[in-house]
């Protein structure tokens, strides 16, 4: 009695077209259910603080986008969220998950401070530009070591780049006590920037040209990662290591690249919060905004354009608890919980996409 062998079963390949219009559901659907998700979440907190949901997002949309006003402070507030952004997509394309960007973005605001209180440069075309590099060097100065640790110690980045956060902050502190404190003041703070330092804005509006910095990063980020050799050799480090060293693709240098890059990006955040809208450097510029990037570059799943949107919804919200505070006496941190949510709803999202797979 002879035994017959049926052919084992195969599935077919997904067709192409199926396959890219999945991947774009995804892409667009995960952040949209995690927008409704959080803002639900809120509206729920909002009822229970003894407000009324609608009232208070019409007044949160009123906040941010309401007038000429309202729209500068949004724009202005993306910007360093978007630069950040973009420097955290970069580095978890190659699998480098910092969490350094406030580190970054501190470095470059004491740097520009240090600048244009020293130099008597005089105008802002060439004080820009000096504040510019130098704030983008220190940034990937910080941004570097993390990358070098990783790369060459295979020290865990999430602890080198937090502990550098606390190294940077503690050298502000310093710096606004000591070198670069104002002679005349009595708070930890240095001098108001010269004028010539400030950035231009638009007349009538509060729209500086750090705004179009971050708007010309957008594009020019989606082309590095999207077609150049450099992000072709970040997205196969980030996918497999193993297979990126055996197709000759330098693991070590390929991360190191990545820091720099993210680092030189919040770098430059910190130069421009500080020219653009500061004008003086002191403890409260270190505020946080470097760990709300991160919810920024999740919400837009990591694609330049997508995190313009993010950082649009992040800034509005921010905004609009604010205002919702003053007017319905409504607490701020709702916004701060329905960023958390939209992470959460984002993560478990993204968790359940992958098992389907």
């Amino acid at each position: 009695m002879t035994a017959t062998l049926s052919p084992p079963v195969t599935t077919p390949p997904e067709p192409p077209t199926a396959s890219r219009i999945r991947s774009l559901t995804t892409t667009i659907g995960v952040p949209l259910l995690a927008v409704a998700v959080g803002l639900a979440a809120g509206g729920i907190l909002i009822v229970l603080a003894g407000g009324n949901p609608g009232q208070a997002y019409a007044t949160m949309l009123d906040a941010a986008l309401g007038g000429d006003t309202q729209l500068g402070r949004l724009l202005t507030g993306m910007t360093p969220l978007v630069l950040m952004g973009l420097g955290y997509a970069i580095a978890y394309r190659t699998g480098f998950i910092t969490i350094g960007a406030q580190g970054h973005y501190d470095v470059g605001a004491i740097t520009a401070t240090a600048v244009v209180l020293s130099m008597p440069l005089g105008t802002s075309w060439i004080a820009i530009p000096i504040v510019a590099v130098t704030a983008a060097a220190a940034g990937a100065c910080i941004g570097g070591i993390s990358g070098v640790l990783k790369a060459r110690l295979g020290v865990n980045e999430i602890i080198s780049s937090l502990m550098l956060n606390y190294l940077v902050f503690y050298t502000l502190a310093w710096a606004v006590r000591k070198p670069l404190a104002n002679p005349n003041g009595f708070t930890p703070e240095s001098e108001r920037i010269p004028d010539w330092a400030a950035l231009a804005t638009i007349p009538g509006t509060r729209i500086h040209i750090g705004v179009f910095v971050a708007i010309a990063a957008v594009p020019l980020v989606w082309w590095l990662m999207r077609s150049t050799r450099f992000g072709f050799a970040s997205q196969i480090v980030g996918e497999s290591p193993s297979v990126a060293e055996a197709n000759g693709i330098s693991v070590a240098r390929t991360v190191v690249t990545s820091a720099l890059i993210s680092g030189a990006l919040g770098g430059i955040a910190g130069a421009i919060m500080l020219l653009g809208s500061e004008f003086r450097l002191s403890l409260a510029i270190s505020s946080g905004i470097g760990f709300t990037a991160i919810v920024v570059a999740l919400l837009g799943r990591r694609n330049p354009f997508g995190i313009v949107l993010a950082a649009a919804l992040v800034s509005g919200l921010t905004l609009g608890s604010q205002a919702v505070q003053r007017t319905q006496e409504i607490p701020a941190s709702i916004g701060t919980v329905v960023q958390a949510v939209m992470i959460l709803t984002v993560l478990l999202a993204n968790r359940i996409v992958e098992r389907a797979r």
